[in-house]
C-alpha cells in the first residue's frame, strides 16, 4: 500500500515531503467560537494580544488572519499541532490610521489542537510579522534562516520557524506576542452526530467529492480511493446498484450508488453520489450545476483531496445550496483543514436559519477535519468511517469512538458539535 502525502499539484514533481494543503483563510467574516473534539489532541486556548500594520483600507480581520497564518508555521514546525486560524475569535480591536497605513491592536483567542503526547505549555511565544504590506520582503529576508519554504517564498508562512538553529529576528520586523495557554472552554467529549435528523426523512443522501492527487490517470490515488469508498459503501447496502453518469469539463468521474439499509426496524433508501475533480478551486459552472442540486438535499458532504493551501476547501464552502433546518455532517479530509477553513460554512447557515435560531452556524452542521497533513491512502477510510457510522446508527457511536478509527498522524478534530442534541 502506498503511503503518499497530499501535495500541491504543481509541486508533486519537485518534492516528496509532507505538505500542508490549504490556503490562507483571510476572509472578512465574524469568528465563531466552535466546540472541538479530538482523540489525539488536547484542545487548548491560546490567548494573546498583538498588533499588525496594514493598508488603511484593509479590513481588520483580513489583516489579522493574514498575520496569524504564520502561527501555523510556528506550531507545525515544532510538531505542536495547529490552530484554527480561520476561526480565530478577536476582541479589543482598535485601529489607528498612520498615513497610507494603519496599525491594528487586538486580542485573540485561538483554539489549538495540541498533541496529547506532548506536555501542554502554560505560555507560548508567537513572533508574527508586523507589517502585512511587506510580507514579500519579510519572507525573502527570513526564508532559509528561520525555516525553509517548501511551496514557494510566497507561502513561507507554512514553514516559519523562529526556533530554527541560527534564527535571529529583528524586533522591528515582528509583533512579539506571548500566548497564555489554558484548556479550551468548549472542548467536548462523547458528543454524537445528529443521527435522528439524518434519518428523519427515511433516506440518506451523501455527496463524496474526491480530488486528483498526482495526475488524471486511472492509477491516481483520487480514482483509486473513490473506487475503494464505492466498494466499501456498496458492501453495506442491499439491492445496491451503480450508475455511471455523464462527465464534463470539471467532473472527471460521476458515479451514483443506490441501495437499501435497515435502520430503526425499517428499510430505508441510501443514495451516494461520488464525484472526481482535478481541484475544486478551478471547477466551472458545470460542477456548480451538478453540485447545487446534490448539496441542497445532502445529509453528508465529504471532500477528500488536496486542500490546496486552503483554496480548495474554502472554495467548497462557498459552493452549493444550504437548505433551511437541514443538518449536515461535513468531512474535510485535506491537509490542515482545521487551520485553514474560514467561517463561510457557518456564515451561510446563520444567514439561512437566522442568527436568533442558529447564532454560531453550528446547529445544523458538524465539521470533521485534519489539524496536520493528511495522506492520500486515507481518503476512502476516513469517509467510510463516517458513512458506516450513519448506516449502522442503530448501534450509535459518538465522535470520540469514530475518531479512534482515524489516523493519529492527521490529528483529526470535530468542531461545531457542542449544540448537538442526539443521545442514544
Amino acid at each position: 500500500m502506498r503511503f503518499r502525502p497530499f501535495l500541491p499539484a504543481a509541486l508533486l514533481v519537485l518534492t516528496s515531503s509532507i505538505a500542508a494543503c490549504s490556503t490562507p483563510a483571510a476572509e472578512d467574516a465574524d469568528a465563531s467560537n466552535d466546540a472541538i473534539t479530538s482523540r489525539d489532541a488536547r484542545i487548548l486556548d491560546f490567548k494573546f494580544s498583538a498588533e499588525v500594520i496594514t493598508d488603511s483600507g484593509t479590513e481588520a480581520r483580513k489583516a489579522i488572519v493574514s498575520q496569524l497564518m504564520y502561527a501555523q508555521g510556528i506550531l507545525t514546525t515544532s510538531r505542536n499541532g495547529n490552530g484554527r486560524v480561520g476561526g480565530v475569535e478577536l476582541t479589543n480591536v482598535t485601529e489607528t490610521v498612520q498615513g497610507a497605513k494603519k496599525r491594528i491592536k487586538y486580542t485573540a483567542s485561538l483554539p489549538v489542537a495540541f498533541p496529547k503526547d506532548l506536555d501542554a505549555p502554560t505560555s507560548y511565544a508567537l513572533p508574527l510579522p508586523l507589517d502585512t504590506t511587506a510580507l514579500d520582503a519579510f519572507n525573502t529576508k527570513y526564508d532559509g534562516k528561520c525555516g525553509n519554504n517548501e511551496y514557494g517564498t510566497e507561502n513561507f508562512w507554512h514553514d516559519w520557524n523562529p526556533k530554527a538553529e541560527g534564527c535571529t529576528i529583528a524586533d522591528a520586523d515582528v509583533s512579539r506576542a506571548s500566548a497564555a495557554v489554558a484548556p479550551h472552554a468548549k472542548e467536548t467529549k462523547n458528543k454524537y452526530p445528529e443521527y435522528d435528523q439524518i434519518w428523519e426523512d427515511d433516506r440518506l443522501d451523501v455527496v463524496a467529492i474526491f480530488g486528483i492527487i498526482t495526475s488524471n490517470t486511472p492509477d491516481d490515488d483520487g480514482y483509486r480511493e473513490l473506487n475503494s469508498f464505492l466498494d466499501s459503501s456498496k458492501a453495506l447496502l442491499t439491492g445496491a446498484t451503480v450508475k455511471e453518469n455523464a462527465t464534463s469539463r470539471s467532473i472527471l468521474k460521476d458515479t451514483t450508488l443506490t441501495g437499501k439499509v435497515t435502520v430503526g426496524g425499517r428499510q430505508r433508501t441510501v443514495n451516494v453520489d461520488l464525484i472526481l475533480v482535478q481541484e475544486l478551486q478551478s471547477v466551472g459552472a458545470d460542477f456548480d450545476t451538478r453540485y447545487d442540486a446534490l448539496s441542497e438535499k445532502a445529509d453528508m458532504l465529504m471532500y477528500n483531496g488536496h486542500a490546496g493551501l486552503g483554496k480548495n476547501v474554502n472554495a467548497l464552502a462557498r459552493k452549493g445550496k444550504v437548505a433551511k433546518d437541514k443538518y449536515q455532517l461535513v468531512l474535510l479530509n485535506g491537509c490542515q483543514t482545521f487551520a485553514y477553513i474560514d467561517t463561510t460554512f457557518n456564515d451561510r447557515r446563520i444567514a439561512t436559519n437566522t442568527a436568533s435560531r442558529d447564532p454560531q452556524g453550528t446547529k445544523y452542521m458538524d465539521i470533521v477535519g485534519n489539524a496536520l497533513p493528511g495522506y492520500a491512502n486515507n481518503l476512502a477510510s476516513m469517509s467510510a468511517t463516517l458513512f458506516g457510522a450513519v448506516v449502522k446508527s442503530d448501534q450509535p457511536k459518538h465522535y470520540n469512538q469514530l475518531l479512534e478509527s482515524m489516523p493519529a498522524s492527521h490529528i483529526v478534530v470535530v468542531f461545531g458539535e457542542d449544540d448537538n442534541r442526539f443521545a442514544p
